[in-house]
């Protein structure tokens, strides 16, 4: 930028992007003599943009950027208009939109990790889903205009969505046709059909923006069936495999029409955290970061000298005196309005009252008044000049009545003798009217007068605004504790909720657990009996024959007379499967085996029925891995069926 130019009450520090909503900018807002704080300002001046329409549908949603307080939200710090186009700014966060993001990833040949991906959508419905738990005019705060274009991702790799302020106003735009498909793509048909968006239509942006961070390509138009196809035949950018199919009919539901769509994005926020927890994606804020510095290095590193940078810049005299202007008038303005009462009023973009005005508070109460008090005896000053003024002029006017007043008529000549004078006879009398020492007198009194009736002015219109904004703090006050009070409220029945629903689970899981423990007790003991009878009825049957068969090494036995069972000499610990020690799940297997005559676990399977987790593939592996002493017929080592049962405790 060539020069710096200024938008209301902002400095326009550096472009930062352009898109079809308007542009982007890193902005100060000014003070008396310096940048007092640096902005993230979004001016909504995109070339179809009705700047009058869109501030007329959201110039009262003020309330709704105060209440918003998330760290994946955008903190607004002000929403206003400028020369009719409306804007809104934010806290300075350093980084990149989606929408470029996204852009440059494809560029570089750089798709987003899937890690990455689903930690960039799940901040975005974590965002959407603190919003709805906020109320505003008694309505939930839904967004309907979640595009890529409104979420920032920052160099740090943290995600925050803006725009709650504006976005009923930008989809009736939209509706209108105001935006390209690179905008309206992320909606939901069924906002652009009516103009307005529900929160359901939330989940279908989700969908979208999911779909793009997972394949880094725009998501294609349905097919006649709807997007089941389409996202079937998506490939992940940066594996380059089908999307998983827990993915894919996740992106199914999410994308599905409105009746069939997922509800609200605090429920699609808990099922994307399931999908993360099963698949154990561990992205974090750091990985994102690193991915953002990959991209955007030369960038980042400039970024942060421009800003030193900026510290130092030259502010336009203009600049200053507007900001200036826009500062609560001072008491040399009170002071000097009788004498001025005369001149025209400015106008209302100069930041200037009226002379005769009463002070009205525009911001914070200085606590320094010293440059007040030096103004007020300026202003008196002022004043004593145009009293004395006055009165020179009427002791001028008074001496000059007095001296044609006393002027002598003179006689006609008359010729008399010469005699002495007394000298005292030639001097002339003293004019009457007051001395000027009366006159300096009065003018004395007038001007303490005048001052004391001006202090006591302004010390009351001082008091009067003291006491306006304390009352003022008051109410700020009163309303933040209300509405932490329902945010407590809000986030402890949210807690209750969870609560509820672990405890409900963690009574359904051991409930299973107890049925299976029953289940595979009783087979066992089935099995047990059944051994118990086939041995009995061997030995039966080998009393009843005169004479033993001779046993062979190796020879398959069964329990019997003369058998001597197996004995474990060494078992492994199992692996506890991850995902059951994440979930906190306990199991008991039974495991039956078949042990050679070397002592070494040939066969192995297990019985009863199936507890899942991943349980039975840790105690088969754990069980191949056992040592055993051989079992024995009559003294010959021989093979042998055996049980073992494994008991997993977290």
């Amino acid at each position: 930028m060539s020069r710096l130019e200024e938008f209301g009450p902002y400095l326009l520090l550096k472009k930062l992007s352009e898109d079809s909503l308007g542009e982007t900018f890193r902005a100060g807002r000014v003070g008396q003599q310096e940048v007092q704080e640096v902005l993230l300002l979004r001016v909504f001046n995109g070339r179809n943009i009705n700047g009058a329409h869109l501030w007329n549908a959201v110039r009262d949603r003020r309330g709704v950027q105060e209440g918003l307080k998330s760290p994946n939200i955008g903190l607004g710090t002000d929403l206003g208009e400028v020369r009719g186009i409306p804007y809104i700014a934010y806290d300075y966060i350093s980084g990149k939109n989606l929408s470029d993001l996204l852009v440059a990833a494809s560029s570089q040949q750089q798709p987003m990790p899937v890690d990455h991906a689903l930690l960039a959508a799940e901040r975005i419905a974590l965002a959407l889903a603190m919003a709805y738990e906020t109320r505003f005019e008694g309505q939930r705060v839904s967004h309907g205009f979640v595009v890529p274009h409104l979420i920032m991702v920052s160099s740090e790799g943290e995600t925050r969505l803006l725009g709650f302020e504006v976005a009923p106003g930008l989809t009736g735009l939209a509706s209108g046709g105001a935006f390209s498909t690179s905008v309206t793509r992320y909606l939901a048909p069924e906002a652009l059909a009516e103009g307005q968006a529900q929160a359901v239509d939330d989940t279908f942006s989700l969908g979208v923006i999911l779909y793009e961070l997972l394949t880094c390509q725009p998501l294609p138009p349905p097919e006649a069936e709807g997007y089941g196809p389409v996202i079937r035949q998506g490939r992940l950018g940066a594996e380059g495999e089908a999307i998983p199919a827990d993915l894919a009919q996740f992106l199914e539901s999410s994308l599905a029409p409105r009746g069939q769509r997922i509800a609200d994005a605090a429920t699609w926020h808990k099922e994307l955290s399931k999908i993360i927890l099963d698949g154990q994606h561990t992205a974090t804020t750091f990985n994102l970061a690193f991915f953002m510095h990959n991209l955007f290095r030369h960038e980042i590193e400039r970024e942060s000298e421009e800003i030193e940078a900026e510290k130092t810049i030259e502010i336009p005299t203009a600049v200053i005196q507007q900001a200036i202007q826009q500062e609560p008038p001072t008491p040399v303005a009170a002071v000097a309005a009788p004498a001025a009462a005369a001149a025209p009023a400015a106008t209302a973009t100069t930041g200037s009252v009226l002379p005769d005005a009463k002070l009205e508070e525009t911001g914070p109460v200085p606590v320094e008044r010293q440059g007040g008090k030096r103004g007020l005896w300026i202003g008196l000053a002022a004043a004593a000049a145009l009293i004395a003024a006055a009165a020179l002029g009427l002791l001028y006017w008074n001496q000059q009545r007095t001296e044609v007043a006393e002027a002598p008529v003179e006689p006609p000549p008359v010729v008399t003798p010469a005699t002495e004078v007394d000298a005292a006879e030639l001097e002339p009398e003293e004019p009457a009217g007051p001395t000027p020492e009366e006159i300096q007198a009065q003018l004395a009194d007038m001007i303490d007068s005048r001052s004391e009736e001006m202090e006591a002015k302004l010390r009351s219109q001082y008091d009067e605004r003291i006491a306006r904004l304390q009352n003022q703090l008051t109410e700020t006050q009163d309303a933040a504790a209300e509405r932490e009070a329902e945010l407590e409220a809000a986030r402890q029945a949210e807690a209750d909720r969870i609560a509820e629903e672990e405890r409900i689970e963690a009574e359904r899981v051991a409930a299973e657990e107890k049925a299976a423990e029953e289940a595979a007790a009783k087979v066992a003991a089935e099995k047990l009996a059944q051994e118990q009878a086939a041995a009995e009825a061997a030995a039966a049957e080998a009393a009843a024959k005169p004479e033993p068969p001779k046993v062979r090494l190796g020879e398959l036995v069964r329990p019997g007379a003369g058998v001597t069972p197996p004995k474990i000499e060494r078992l492994p610990d199992p692996n506890y499967p991850a995902i059951a020690r994440r979930l906190n799940k306990q199991a008991v297997v039974e495991v039956r085996l078949l042990v050679d005559e070397t002592g070494r676990v040939t066969e192995a399977e297990t019985v009863g029925e199936e507890v899942g987790y991943g349980f039975e593939q840790a105690a088969l592996e754990a069980a191949r891995r056992a040592r055993y002493t051989p079992a024995k017929k009559n003294g010959v080592r021989v093979k042998m069926y055996t049980n073992l049962t494994m008991r997993f405790t977290p």
